[in-house]
This record gives C-alpha cells, structure tokens and sequence, in this order.
C-alpha cells in the first residue's frame, strides 16, 4: 500500500501542481506574461510539496484518491472557463 501511496503522492501531486500552475497564470493579473507563468511555477512547487505530505498524514487511500480527483476535475473547469474567457 506504501508503494501505491508514494505513485499517488508523486504523480497525483504533479497532476494537481501543473494544474494549478495554468490556472494561476490564466488567472493572475500581472502586465507581463512571464511574470504571471514565472509566479505560478514557484507557487506549483509548494503545492505539490504540500500534497505530498498531505498524502502521507494518517488519511485514507480511498479518500485520498477522491479528493484529488475532486480537486483536479474542479480546477479543469476554472481552466475551460478562464481560457474561453480570455479567447
């Protein structure tokens, strides 16, 4: 189950970090482009620290799994919105 829960932190949390990455940079407000890609990769980084050692505190496998693909399904659709906004 260890080794399941090390593919889950490792892939999952970079599933959810790129995700935040494009939504921060469609998002943010900067006049320059690349200081809005620039600002949302450092903060993408925090992130999948943080759903790492989120993966590994005394939680479920099954609720795990549900919450990150809960959380990934939702930032999908803020992405579908904002790119269909700005275009």
């Amino acid at each position: 189950m260890e080794i399941l829960r090390l593919i889950i932190a490792g892939a999952g949390g970079y599933l959810l970090a790129s995700l935040v990455t494009v939504t921060l940079s469609l998002a943010l407000p900067f006049s320059n482009k690349i200081e809005a890609i620039s600002f949302s990769t450092m903060l993408s980084f925090l992130v999948w620290l943080s759903f790492i050692l989120y993966s590994y505190s005394n939680i479920k496998l099954k609720s795990l799994l549900i919450q990150l693909s809960l959380l990934c399904a939702n930032l999908y659709l803020i992405n579908t919105c904002l790119i269909a906004i700005k275009a």
